[in-house]
């Protein structure tokens, strides 16, 4: 059990994340984890990235969602924030920053993946909604679907 919650145990993640995708765009579907990182401090800080891949049929329903998807979703458990399209408005620009840093001591994977956020981002074809520490990232160009938590 504490292998599950501490998301350690094989497919934990990619299960909890699945648990998130109806309140997240109203469609309950399982995505592949394809990365994952996770930097954790002792006192509550830390940042977490996960990407997930998606399949052919997410893709499709993302490319043209319906009305209720920019509407009713995300849910208010996860966002206050509904839906936008990418490329990111400029009044979120400073947002998509702080959930991209680019901190002294990681790796080079870490930081070509935060380079890889900004620009699916600043392109056409995506969605994204954040709200406090939690920045969410669609693109069915990329066939991703990916959750940053910043809390530093």
């Amino acid at each position: 059990m504490v292998l599950w919650e501490l998301r350690i145990f094989p497919l934990a993640s990619d299960y909890d994340f699945r648990n998130k995708t109806s309140e997240l765009t109203g469609k309950k579907f399982w995505s592949w984890n394809n990365f994952r990182y996770d930097e954790l401090g002792i006192r509550g800080e830390g940042y977490t990235l996960e990407i997930y891949n998606l399949n052919n049929e997410m893709v499709n329903y993302f490319k043209q969602p319906g009305s209720e998807f920019f509407e009713q979703y995300p849910t208010k458990n996860i966002s206050d924030m509904k839906w936008k399209r990418t490329p990111v408005d400029s009044s979120d620009i400073e947002t998509l920053e702080y959930m991209t840093p680019n901190y002294s001591g990681w790796n080079n994977k870490i930081l070509n993946k935060q380079d890889y956020i900004r620009r699916i981002a600043n392109e056409q074809g995506g969605y994204y909604c954040y709200n406090g520490n939690d920045f969410y990232l669609i693109s069915y160009k990329e066939k991703i679907i990916l959750w940053v938590n910043h809390n530093m």
